[in-house]
């Protein structure tokens, strides 16, 4: 289980790798919370890549294991933003409660949503394709 917990790691740069395209290339273009939502989805595309990575070098053992790991990654996410929102906002806990408010147009539960099935929507025929030294 270490493993999978310290792969998490690699969701993590993927979106600080989202973060840095969103602005380097199109944050100037669109409004604040417009470029919040596409880089939902540009998102959701990288944090794909190491999630392909992680299944195809430690293949889950079924689909209950690649939920697991699934749940694990997506509490972990949600610490790790709830820890940003304590350091970096002058109201955590408003701040942290409206990002997931899809209702106002706040995107980010996507993200959480495809950290916890992307593992077991990518168990299967799809990973065992990929070559991975």
């Amino acid at each position: 289980m270490i493993k999978y917990i310290l792969s998490w790691f690699l969701l993590l740069l993927a979106a600080l790798l989202n973060a840095a395209i969103r602005e380097l290339a199109y944050k100037d273009f669109f409004e604040e919370h417009l470029s919040h939502q596409i880089s939902v989805f540009t998102g959701i595309i990288l944090i794909s890549i190491p999630v392909l990575y992680v299944s195809k070098k430690w293949p889950f053992n079924n689909k209950t294991h690649a939920f697991k790991i699934g749940l694990v990654w997506f509490f972990m996410t949600e610490l790790f933003e709830f820890l940003m929102f304590l350091r970096v906002s002058e109201n955590p806990y408003k701040d942290f409660l409206k990002v997931h408010n899809i209702f106002a147009g706040e995107f980010w539960i996507l993200i959480l949503i495809w950290v916890l099935i992307s593992p077991v929507l990518l168990y299967g025929p799809v990973h065992r394709s990929i070559k991975v030294d």
